[in-house]
């Protein structure tokens, strides 16, 4: 039996009516956990449930729509309903339906090409000040993030994944004292179900070291994705020209770091004055 358990521990996972969603919910109740299967299908979310009993486990279900500030905060109260608790959110973001520039910048309402990220919003805020309290939590999104560079795609959802990642950074430090942790998974094209099941599972966990941290995969292998800054360069008597000359010097990613506050970007920067 593996030592990576979740016995005690009340997980939200949303989206779990069918695909990658249950797989995680059904591995999450089998090492233990106390799941609140989530799906706007209601009937789905509910044979999940029966599933992850018949292979004895224990789980709920919400048929809530997270997408709305009161849907969210159903589907955590459906956790401390049934459970007293919330310990671990899985959010499986939903790109919108069509989130594209013009979409968005046409002049209609843009609510409907921001549903996508402000569902993923409205899960961590209904869970976060539970976690907080508890001085516990564990939150995880899965986000694919292809259709958000491809502009090849009819609906390209260009700020679900890239605006979670910005909460992500703000939940990082938000939680540093208290043993909150918040990361996101990428699945691409040909990533591999039951690899992003367990590294979901993994980012889970109470063991779970990296925060506010992306990790891409594709096919059965895991990475990390960071942004980073460049060595760049410094010029006292700095000029367009310079710039237009030296372009290639700081664009260059040969020497980079990895920044944790904006303070560190200098470092290799000031490199130049040594």
């Amino acid at each position: 039996m593996s030592h990576l358990r979740f016995d005690g521990r009340v997980v939200v996972v949303t989206g779990a009516g069918s695909g990658l969603g249950e797989r995680i919910a059904v591995q999450l109740a089998e090492r233990g956990a106390r799941v609140v299967v989530n799906d706007a299908d209601a009937g789905a979310s509910t044979e999940v449930v029966h599933e992850i009993e018949h292979r004895g486990g224990t789980a709920i279900a919400s048929g809530d729509k997270p997408d709305t500030p009161e849907g969210a905060q159903a589907v955590v109260a459906a956790a401390l309903a049934g459970f007293g608790a919330v310990d671990v959110v899985v959010h499986h973001a939903r790109p919108s339906e069509d989130g594209s520039s013009h979409a968005l910048l046409s002049g209609a309402e843009p609510g409907e090409s921001l549903r996508g990220l402000f569902a993923g919003i409205w899960v961590a805020h209904a869970a976060w000040a539970h976690m907080r309290e508890a001085r516990y939590g564990r939150l995880v999104m899965i986000c694919p993030m292809d259709r958000s560079i491809d502009e090849a795609q009819e609906a390209v959802d260009a700020l679900t994944g890239p605006g979670l990642v910005g909460l992500l950074n703000i939940l990082k430090l938000e939680g540093a004292d208290r043993d909150l942790k918040a990361n996101m998974v990428v699945p691409g094209t040909t990533g591999d179900p039951v690899a992003v099941a367990d590294l979901v599972t993994y980012l889970a966990h109470e063991e779970c070291a990296p925060t506010g941290e992306l990790f891409a995969v594709e096919r059965a292998g895991l990475a990390r994705l960071f942004v980073g800054v460049t060595r760049g360069i410094y010029a006292s008597d700095l000029t367009m020209e310079t710039v237009h000359d030296r372009v290639n010097a700081f664009m260059d990613p040969g020497q980079f770091i990895v920044p944790d506050e904006a303070s560190e970007e200098i470092t290799l920067l000031m490199a130049d004055l040594r």
